[in-house]
């Protein structure tokens, strides 16, 4: 039985490079993967999941319509695998869809994403998938201050950490991986 995955880590963990390199293996073994991301991440480009490293995949936009998409595909060629990026930013709706795709389909789901906010709250999609997957995993790198494991991200506006503001403000170098320790330090919030 297939399984959802739910990939989660702070900003600079990898994600991106995890997911290409995941749908790598399987393209290289002659198994179909699809790929998809969200247009609310416009950064690397339309319909492009880009790591830090430079390397590039082409996708397809996420929406609600997911689970009709990959069946039909599924039905003219056999779908190993669905990949998707930036899954913090997935609707319930869209989470659901996917566990679909892994219930009925029996094609196995890996999600890459965020798990909070800079608030430190959950996103939606974060929320529904820590709700739903079957296997969950942390994607582990270092806080920017000191040597621990972060584990949040904090948001800098012209150097300086901030914890206002809209909750999605898509960039790179506004936001630093940090442990809670230095989180709290940098934000006074003890």
């Amino acid at each position: 039985m297939a399984k959802l995955y739910y990939r989660y880590g702070t900003m600079q963990s990898n994600k991106s490079n995890q997911i290409i390199t995941t749908h790598h293996q399987y393209t290289t073994q002659g198994k179909k993967c699809l790929a998809y991301s969200t247009p609310v991440d416009s950064r690397s480009g339309y319909k492009k999941i880009k790591s830090r490293i430079g390397l590039e995949l082409l996708c397809e936009y996420m929406h609600e319509g997911v689970y009709e998409e990959v069946e039909t595909i599924h039905e003219v060629t056999r779908v190993h695998a669905v990949v998707v990026d930036e899954a913090q930013f997935l609707s319930k709706t869209e989470v659901h869809r996917l566990s679909d795709i892994a219930d009925y389909l029996d094609i196995p789901v890996i999600c890459f994403g965020l798990k909070t906010d800079f608030r430190n709250e959950l996103f939606e999609g974060s929320k529904t998938l820590l709700e739903l997957s079957d296997a969950i995993d942390e994607l582990k790198t270092i806080c920017q201050y000191c040597n621990k494991k972060a584990t949040l991200n904090l948001r800098m506006m012209d150097g300086q950490p901030v914890n206002v503001g809209e909750t999605i403000q898509i960039g790179d170098e506004e936001y630093v991986p940090v442990c809670r320790k230095c989180y709290k330090d940098r934000l006074d919030l003890i």
